[in-house]
């Protein structure tokens, strides 16, 4: 169910009309046996009671101090909550979430790791008040709409909500001596990720790719499809995407020169490519920015 969907099904008030959702859930009697699949970006915090889901179909049991960070595309069900539960749900849709990390991830890569196999987690009991804190002034600043700041306010907090989140989850992995304890399959992604960050420019095809880094085409794939989530194709795909939006937002280049700086043979391929993903041309996508 996409985000303007699930805003109505659970008759969500507090939104950003950009693609921020603030529900908080104070008993069961929003949560039926149909309830939908939430896929994209939530954070989900339980401050008492109990509330049962699922994530990708594994099932978890969230009592107070519960805390999910189930990342877009992820399947998350809302179960069953007992009588006297309060919870928190906050929900980013794809295109806020693309937006909001434009130019840089607030979190190192490790956290998206080690989250995507671990999505839920118990907040330390001194840390939930603070953590109660970040998640309603995110709502008060969703409610004040006749702030002249809002947008880049809203921006500002929910960064520092998924750092402290993320600060706390790699804390704990230092208790637990498991902290950079990242298997090869892990650090061959990492130099993937950094080496598609120097060479996208240029270079679109997984055999540049995975000569670079000295493997198999077919083992770079499998790799990458199995720590990520992604295919390779899918990493290069969203990184030109990012690099074609930055310049039509940042730049007053014509689509043939970001065609040009971007290795495509022509604009009509730069536009095709751009359309099968975004929907709308480059240039309608500018417009609509401005």
């Amino acid at each position: 169910m996409n985000f303007k969907d699930l805003i109505s099904y659970y008759q969500i008030q507090d939104v950003f009309e950009e693609g921020v959702a603030y529900l908080h859930l104070d008993s069961g009697r929003q949560i039926t046996e149909d309830a939908p699949e939430i896929n994209v970006h939530t954070m989900l915090f339980v401050l008492d009671g109990e509330l049962k889901v699922s994530i990708q179909g594994e099932k978890y049991v969230l009592a107070r101090g519960g805390f999910a960070d189930v990342m877009e595309n992820f399947n998350l069900k809302l179960l069953s909550a007992s009588p006297d539960v309060r919870a928190i749900l906050l929900m980013l849709s794809d295109s806020y979430l693309y937006e909001l990390f434009r130019n840089k991830s607030p979190f190192p890569l490790t956290y998206i790791f080690e989250i995507r196999e671990k999505p839920v987690y118990l907040i330390r009991e001194a840390d939930i008040s603070q953590l109660y804190h970040f998640f309603d002034d995110i709502r008060s600043t969703l409610t004040d709409v006749s702030h002249h700041f809002r947008s880049a306010m809203l921006k500002c907090k929910i960064w520092i909500l998924l750092m402290d989140m993320a600060d706390k989850f790699l804390h704990d992995k230092q208790d637990e001596k498991r902290i950079g304890e990242i298997d090869s399959k892990h650090s061959l992604l990492m130099q993937f990720e950094r080496l598609l960050s120097v060479h996208i420019t240029q270079e679109h095809t997984v055999n540049f790719y995975a000569s670079e880094l000295c493997v198999t085409p077919q083992y770079l794939r499998r790799v990458v499809k199995e720590c990520s989530g992604r295919t390779v194709s899918e990493w290069i795909n969203e990184e030109l995407i990012r690099q074609i939006s930055k310049q039509l937002l940042d730049t007053d280049k014509s689509v043939q020169e970001i065609a040009e700086s971007l290795n495509f043979s022509d604009q009509a391929v730069l536009a095709k490519f751009f359309k099968r993903s975004k929907g709308i041309s480059p240039l309608q996508y500018r417009k609509k920015a401005e």
